[in-house]
């Protein structure tokens, strides 16, 4: 899916258009850089979330069922990505209907942080949740890291329990129904 905007710079308009696809395995190698390379820069800024040791696909495999990987491309380039998986027995044992896409994983290499591009692949998720019938967009997040929260709570998602767990003592799982598909 293409989700695009024009930017003016000078006289002519650049055109930025974000793809959102399912990564095959070359991108989800790149994706798996992204991750690094983002766990590297949190800590250098004091501000550890995620171990590498998390970010092989081996690893991502075990702790998610199915997991299927997005990406998100501009120009040729992958600028991030996310998991989307129908069950998470982890931190949402409760749902075990069909209704929800859990959202994992989310990252946007710092170079096009930003940008506006979170909120524009939210958006994505949303709508795609929409044309799959799910009734729920269901994630969780540190509730101590302000722009996270200021990001999720901007595009819809309401906390519904907060929990903690071995790395986040404010973790806040939060939901966004999507109306239409009740």
């Amino acid at each position: 899916m293409l989700v695009g905007r024009l930017r003016r710079r000078g006289k002519k308009l650049k055109e930025f258009m974000l793809t959102i696809k399912t990564a095959d395995s070359t991108e989800i190698n790149t994706l798996l850089s992204i991750y690094i390379e983002k766990v590297k820069w949190l800590r250098s800024m004091n501000k550890p979330l995620w171990d590498e040791s998390q970010f092989t696909l081996e690893a991502l495999n075990k702790k998610y069922e199915n997991p299927v990987f997005y990406v998100g491309i501009i120009n040729n380039e992958i600028i991030g990505g996310f998991i989307l998986v129908e069950y998470d027995r982890l931190y949402w044992p409760e749902v075990t209907d069909n209704s929800t896409y859990f959202f994992h994983k989310f990252v946007i290499s710092n170079k096009y942080c930003g940008k506006n591009y979170s909120d524009r692949i939210l958006k994505w998720v949303k709508e795609y949740g929409r044309e799959m019938n799910k009734k729920y967009i269901r994630l969780d997040y540190d509730g101590n890291r302000k722009p996270i929260t200021e990001m999720y709570t901007r595009n819809g998602f309401n906390p519904v329990d907060t929990i903690s767990n071995q790395h986040v003592s404010k973790l806040i799982k939060a939901e966004y129904l999507i109306t239409g598909n009740n």
